[in-house]
């Protein structure tokens, strides 16, 4: 490994902390899936996922709180690795970390908790799209990664006013939050792809 933090095959560290956060649905999508099943009665329509923390199946509260540690490390890692890459685009970097940080107490603490969610830091991906789209407006030239992220950024924003406002139909609040989940997950896997893009091979 040389000074710079390039492995043997000089390929920069900071690639692959971007790279990984390409897989982020799975690290969030799989446990849950799994775990929903290991619990009887349990209804992915009508309850949140956090709320299988609240049964009495202890692997099924280990699945999900593993898979929201393994998330919020990965965004974590993300942000380093932005970080690394360019320090001229800390404010996405900080919102990423910021996200990553309530995921990984969502895995520690129960639901019900103020600690779950980090007192809402959660909340900054009402603005991390949106950011993202301004900091990296000079070097990402595919127009499409300004559609989708509005496009997310939109959806999340929508999502994340309903639970505030209470307005989140409770009969469906499972329902909403894995749609949701999709464009949060889906899009910072994207983002995620797009950076690594732009990082060239050394």
């Amino acid at each position: 490994m040389d000074s710079v933090g390039n492995d043997l095959k000089g390929k920069p560290k900071k690639d692959y902390l971007i790279k990984q956060a390409t897989l982020v649905p799975l690290f969030f999508f799989v446990p849950v899936l799994v775990a929903g099943f290991l619990v009887p009665g349990y209804d992915p329509i009508g309850q949140h996922a956090s709320e299988i923390t609240l049964t009495g199946s202890a692997s099924a509260k280990t699945l999900v709180n593993v898979g929201a540690i393994t998330t919020g490390l990965s965004c974590l890692a993300l942000a380093l690795g932005i970080l690394l890459r360019s320090r001229n685009h800390y404010g996405s970097s900080i919102l990423v970390a910021l996200f990553g940080v309530s995921m990984v107490s969502n895995g520690i603490y129960p639901m019900g908790t103020a600690l779950h969610g980090m007192y809402g830091m959660g909340l900054t991906l009402l603005i991390l799209p949106f950011e993202a789209c301004y900091e990296w407006k000079n070097e990402i030239m595919d127009k499409r990664f300004f559609t989708i992220s509005l496009i997310a950024g939109s959806v999340i924003f929508v999502y994340m006013w309903s639970m505030l406002v209470g307005v989140d139909p409770a009969a469906y609040r499972g329902a909403t939050q894995r749609i949701a989940s999709v464009f949060i997950f889906g899009w910072i896997a994207y983002w995620a792809y797009v950076l690594n893009r732009l990082v060239p091979d050394r």
